[in-house]
């Protein structure tokens, strides 16, 4: 088996992930303080496979989505605006 390489533009990427996801569990413990870290974690894990049903549900933030990732689009174009 042979390890590919990742390149640091998707290490930085995933940093950012658990950034966001670190934030997120935090919030969800303003949420109920009483619950213990593990089960922050575990209440955001269903709180996240619940999201595709939300967006289904929410068009609105699907053009969003869009919105951003056109935006993420035109940056890789022209890096320099």
């Amino acid at each position: 088996m042979t390890k590919s390489k990742i390149s640091s533009k998707v290490v930085r990427a995933r940093s950012l992930v658990i950034y966001e996801l670190e934030q997120l569990i935090n919030y969800v413990r303003t949420v109920d303080p009483e619950l213990e870290p593990d089960q922050a974690i575990v209440l955001t894990a269903y709180i996240l496979s619940d999201l595709p049903k939300l967006f289904q549900q929410n068009p609105a933030l699907v053009d969003r989505v869009k919105d951003m990732a056109a935006t993420i689009h035109l940056k890789r174009r022209h890096p320099l605006n």
